[in-house]
């Protein structure tokens, strides 16, 4: 069909000239109309070609089941099986019983050959993967496509990020201790000292009005204003207001941040501190928390997630301070050996320093 489309239409400049002048105007109008229906019927048949393409793809692919997860993939050395098998149960432990929305939401993964060159991504796959990952990198890809944070907009706006069960709790918790004890935030300093209701200042966890107050100091609203928004605040009608700022008003350094773009301005602790408080109440909520959640009101993340979690919203922060404490990093311990090792060489810079022709008096 396509063919003879093309023949017709290549035909059509060498025809017109001969046959233009002996037809009349309905004849013509004849003429278009057939080529007209010829177009459309070779457009058609061509998207008909392009859904049998398709759906060919797709019915070539491999639909995995483990646990709740569903996965599409095409024929590959690709070890997705073995990998979902590792990492569902983390994913289980992680949303509970809401792991089952998983199954509404397979993930297709186009496995391509690493050889070959770069193939375009197919319209229905997630995400294209080469056949050689190993089964580790491939495990961790899988807990990333494991995401429902389309089903709470709320909590996803909180965290900062898609919603995802995260390997490596204990690290991530000494991560966050690290965070306690450096964070310029005024906010952050008393969390660490003990001040609960800090902390959830400090985490976003309580209503939004006043943040700004609550999170940082005069000094430290004036450091943000000068040196982390200072490309975008010290110009046009702002560089007066920059100035003021600068040389110690506080009213014009909140005037200013108040004037940044809504959700830019930086939180005290980050994604993984608040992916470490959402992990203390999934394991004080158990396996019905992440359910319990979803069906909570929009409102203040803490009151949320105090209720998913069957716990007050003090007595749940209380929890995680403790675990963040808990995670201290341990210091570095020197043997007795290493002492007199550190003494030895000290003694013996401190030797051919005093021998240096510098220390000589002529």
């Amino acid at each position: 069909m396509c063919r003879r489309l093309l023949g017709i239409l290549a035909a059509v400049p060498w025809i017109l000239p001969v046959s233009l002048a002996g037809q009349s105007p309905s004849t013509l109008r004849g003429h278009a109309d057939s080529l007209l229906s010829e177009w459309r019927e070779a457009a058609v048949f061509a998207d008909v070609q392009d859904s049998i393409r398709r759906a060919a793809r797709v019915m070539g692919r491999d639909t995995l089941r483990v646990g709740s997860l569903r996965i599409l993939v095409n024929p590959s050395p690709l070890p997705v099986r073995r990998a979902a098998g590792e990492v569902w149960p983390l994913i289980a432990h992680f949303y509970g019983s809401a792991a089952s929305h998983l199954a509404e939401h397979p993930v297709s993964i186009q496995a391509v050959d690493p050889d070959t060159a770069a193939e375009p991504l197919d319209s229905h796959s997630d995400i294209q993967i080469p056949w050689d990952m190993d089964e580790r990198q491939l495990a961790r890809v899988l807990i990333g496509l494991a995401d429902l944070s389309g089903l709470d907009r709320g909590l996803h706006d909180w965290l900062g990020g898609a919603l995802f069960p995260a390997p490596d709790a204990e690290a991530r918790h000494a991560r966050v201790y690290i965070q306690l004890v450096t964070a310029p935030a005024v906010a952050v300093r008393r969390c660490f000292q003990g001040d609960r209701v800090a902390c959830r200042d400090a985490l976003s966890l309580s209503d939004s009005a006043g943040w700004l107050t609550r999170w940082y100091d005069a000094e430290e609203r004036r450091e943000l204003v000068t040196r982390q928004y200072a490309g975008f605040l010290d110009r046009g009608a702002r560089a007066a207001e920059f100035r003021s700022c600068a040389v110690g008003s506080d009213a014009a350094c909140l005037d200013l941040l108040e004037s940044l773009p809504p959700g830019s301005l930086v939180r005290p602790l980050d994604y993984e501190a608040r992916l470490s408080f959402l992990e203390t109440a999934i394991e004080l909520g158990g396996p019905a928390m992440f359910e319990r959640l979803l069906g909570t009101p929009p409102g203040p993340m803490g009151a949320r997630l105090a209720v998913a979690a069957a716990v007050s919203e003090d007595s749940l922060t209380a929890r995680w301070r403790v675990a963040i404490l808990a995670a201290r990093p341990k210091p570095v311990s020197l043997p007795p050996l290493g002492i007199w090792v550190a003494f030895g060489w000290t003694a013996v810079f401190l030797t051919c320093g005093l021998r240096s022709s510098r220390w000589r008096v002529s």
